[in-house]
């Protein structure tokens, strides 16, 4: 099992966003000293939910001053993106860190953040499909043609080429059962977030995704591969005693569900389809239902180093391959 660090930037109203920034991107280096696989960047707009606006910077930011730990995306919003630019800039960034890149890609649910960038959100999943297709041929083709419903090239040279070939790995964060089972087809490796999902439905989305692979005729090596680097991401708090990792971690966590509510939640907004306002107001409406007792009992990992290394291990027995550990999450200082 590798383990990994994860940021959002979260900004909570008694700290400045350079002190956020600077403070996280020196976590993120600290990462490396500590013996830490991997770092990982989100991608997000407009909201305090986090101030990561732009993952690209931050990653040849810390690429400048590591030498070893992988650094991945968890995600781009790829339909945020014109495909062939993202294949420049991520190919400039697998050549500056030495081919240590990993390109996690996801749809985006964020209302505001669409109507932001002037993307139709209701056409989130085929801008995703086709973004991977022009992404693929972008890193690999030496002229790009293409003919699809958003991106049409016609033989476009992209330069660079990424140093890993054929290209930097891939990994798709996935959600819904639609998109497990697409990447499974695909022959994708997939994130899921376990931030606020019960193991049970974790095991569900393992499940779906093994079935797909299966259904699609991938073979036994590649089932094997590609399941081995599941990644699941948590909230990963560690105090003494369960009882001190509580008391701190309440507080952040309380303030995380609420940023992440506002920053989902459509009130207002004009522009938008019913069915992406009812899918984003109910994934708010979630996310304020959720209750603390709840989440300490199943969902995160808060507590003493025994507390969490039994949880690390329940965690390793049902698959996962990657533990993606968010240890910033609300503002927790960063002495903590």
């Amino acid at each position: 099992m590798k383990f990994g660090t994860y940021y959002f930037l979260q900004a909570t109203p008694d700290r400045s966003a350079a002190s956020i920034i600077s403070d996280e991107v020196e976590q993120m280096v600290l990462s490396e000293q500590l013996g830490f696989d991997s770092v990982w960047m989100t991608e997000h707009h407009y909201a305090d939910y986090g101030l990561s606006a732009a993952p690209s910077v931050l990653l040849a930011t810390v690429a400048a001053r590591t030498e070893r730990i992988t650094l991945g995306t968890a995600v781009y919003v790829l339909p945020f993106h014109n495909p062939l630019r993202l294949a420049e800039e991520t190919a400039t960034l697998d050549i500056l860190s030495n081919g240590r890149i990993v390109v996690g890609l996801g749809r985006g649910n964020r209302p505001q953040e669409f109507l932001g960038l002037c993307v139709p959100q209701d056409e989130s999943r085929t801008r995703m499909q086709e973004g991977l297709d022009v992404l693929r041929r972008a890193w690999t083709e030496e002229r790009v043609t293409y003919e699809g419903r958003h991106w049409q090239f016609d033989g476009i040279s992209v330069y660079p080429k990424p140093l890993t070939k054929p290209h930097p790995p891939l990994v798709f964060a996935v959600s819904s059962p639609e998109s497990i089972q697409w990447a499974g087809a695909n022959g994708l490796a997939i994130m899921s977030s376990g931030l606020t999902t019960p193991t049970e439905s974790l095991l569900n989305q393992r499940a779906t995704y093994l079935a797909a692979l299966q259904s699609a005729g991938h073979g036994e090596a590649t089932v094997a591969e590609l399941s081995s680097r599941w990644i699941v991401s948590k909230h990963v708090y560690v105090a003494p005693t369960d009882e001190e990792a509580r008391a701190d971690a309440e507080g952040p966590e309380k303030w995380y569900l609420d940023s992440f509510a506002r920053s989902i939640r459509p009130d207002g907004l004009r522009g938008i389809s019913d069915a992406v306002r009812q899918q984003a107001t109910a994934a708010a409406t979630r996310a304020s239902s959720l209750r603390w007792e709840d989440l300490i009992e199943d969902r995160l990992l808060i507590g003493s180093p025994e507390t969490i290394r039994q949880r690390v291990a329940a965690l390793r027995e049902i698959g996962v391959g990657e533990l993606m550990c968010w240890m910033s999450f609300g503002g927790l200082s960063p002495d903590k």
